[in-house]
């Protein structure tokens, strides 16, 4: 049986619930997509990073985002309270997540040189 540390558990948690919570906020807002990509929570439960990413992350959008969240996050934090309603919620901190970018940067490097390498060899 495998058994799951409840920091663990309460993460999971975090991220369905603020996957939601940001559903609704930016509903009206089509242009910014925005996904929860993880949640680490603390094993006392003190502090919850979510990492978020955003569709067409272009820098202008991104900083819009960024912005959002700043103003948004204490919205967010009552929301999830609201929702989880266990003894100590952590305290929430949005960062973006910039592995999925950097991820795709790193296939089309990949791909333009293994690309010019058949050109080579034609």
């Amino acid at each position: 049986m495998r058994t799951f540390k409840r920091s663990q558990r309460i993460a999971d948690q975090i991220k369905r619930d603020v996957s939601e919570i940001l559903a609704e906020m930016l509903r009206d807002k089509s242009e910014l997509m925005v996904t929860v990509s993880t949640v680490e929570v603390t094993d006392d439960l003190a502090q919850a990073k979510i990492f978020y990413t955003v569709l067409d992350d272009n820098a202008e959008k991104l900083k819009t985002v960024k912005e959002y969240f700043v103003r948004a996050t204490a919205h967010i934090q009552a929301e999830l309270a609201r929702r989880l309603r266990i003894r100590r919620l952590p305290e929430i901190s949005l960062h973006y997540d910039k592995s999925l970018v950097e991820g795709l940067r790193m296939t089309a490097l990949i791909d333009k040189v293994m690309s010019e390498e058949s050109h080579e060899e034609d």
